[in-house]
């Protein structure tokens, strides 16, 4: 973790406010701050990991099938009455 904190203000739930609490007075986090830092960390680590996951899946998939898949969410869409611009 980066030694410069920036200071934010947040509003959380009571019981996720009383939790972070139960951290710090049970030792398993330094701070309510802490706590919030490390819970934030967790999340940002586990997006990043869905994310490659994503990529990987993506880098695998059959061009020929995808383009297949966007004609025809692209004529569904316009059935629905939205514009579909060209090449999306």
């Amino acid at each position: 973790m980066s030694g410069a904190k920036k200071r934010i203000t947040i509003t959380v739930d009571p019981h996720l406010a009383d939790y972070a609490e139960h951290l710090v007075e049970a030792g398993k986090a330094e701070s309510v701050s802490a706590a919030f830092n490390e819970a934030m960390a967790a999340k940002r680590q586990r997006d990043q990991h869905a994310l490659a996951l994503l990529r990987a899946r993506a880098a695998q998939a059959d061009p020929v099938r995808v383009e297949r898949m966007r004609r025809h969410i692209d004529a569904q869409a316009r059935q629905a009455g939205f514009e579909v611009a060209a090449g999306e």
